[in-house]
């Protein structure tokens, strides 16, 4: 037994031996691995940060009543930030920008880029209603339409659901697509509780003396 068990121990002090450096080498690679996880994790928590300051000062322009220089501060927060709660969150407001001036296709451009690089996941239901409004702002009702349906299923509440879906069906009349509106009205109208089903019930009404 005596034997066996030093044999044993010199096999396994030989097989250590013949494998340790490959295990340290192993070792090190998981120390660096997790280094540098660690560093990458500290950069983007301090991209972030830097981030909400620039967009802070951006806002800050923008309410000292400098529209211009706040729009210029804003789209620097937007392109570089880009990815982050205030980089999408600057998109936003400079399209709202763009929108007041009157430049709604630009707005529409950056809005449609934004939802392109995963904007929709990150702010939910606020990115296509935007851009349904800015849509309805150039009479593309259809694909404002498009949007607000779009918002509806993103939305984490049953009344900003049914609000969204009765701005689809608003803009599925403009559009001319009166059955697509009717139905949206009739499942609104259904909802006794809702707060858009007496409104729902007199558009139904307006569809049917419209026919």
């Amino acid at each position: 037994m005596a034997d066996f068990e030093e044999t044993g121990l010199d096999a396994a002090g030989d097989f250590f031996r013949q494998y340790k450096r490959p295990i340290t080498i192993g070792g090190g690679v998981l120390v660096v691995a997790t280094a540098a996880l660690f560093l990458w994790k500290q950069s983007q928590a301090t991209r972030i940060e830097n981030a909400e300051k620039a967009f802070f000062q951006a806002q800050s322009t923008a309410a000292q009543g400098n529209a211009q220089l706040a729009l210029a501060d804003l789209q620097k927060v937007a392109t570089r930030y880009a990815g982050t709660n205030a980089g999408d969150r600057a998109t936003l407001v400079v399209a709202q920008l763009l929108l007041e001036q009157g430049k709604t296709a630009d707005a529409i451009t950056r809005l449609e880029a934004l939802a392109k690089a995963g904007g929709e996941a990150r702010l939910g239901a606020t990115l296509p209603t935007v851009l349904g409004a800015a849509y309805e702002n150039l009479n593309k009702h259809a694909e404002a339409a498009a949007q607000y349906e779009k918002a509806a299923t993103l939305a984490p509440s049953d009344q900003e659901k049914a609000q969204r879906r009765a701005d689809a069906a608003r803009a599925f009349s403009a559009a001319g697509q009166k059955a697509k509106a009717k139905e949206l009205w009739v499942a609104l109208a259904k909802d006794e509780r809702g707060l858009l089903a007496q409104e729902a019930r007199v558009r139904l009404g307006e569809l049917e003396y419209a026919r």
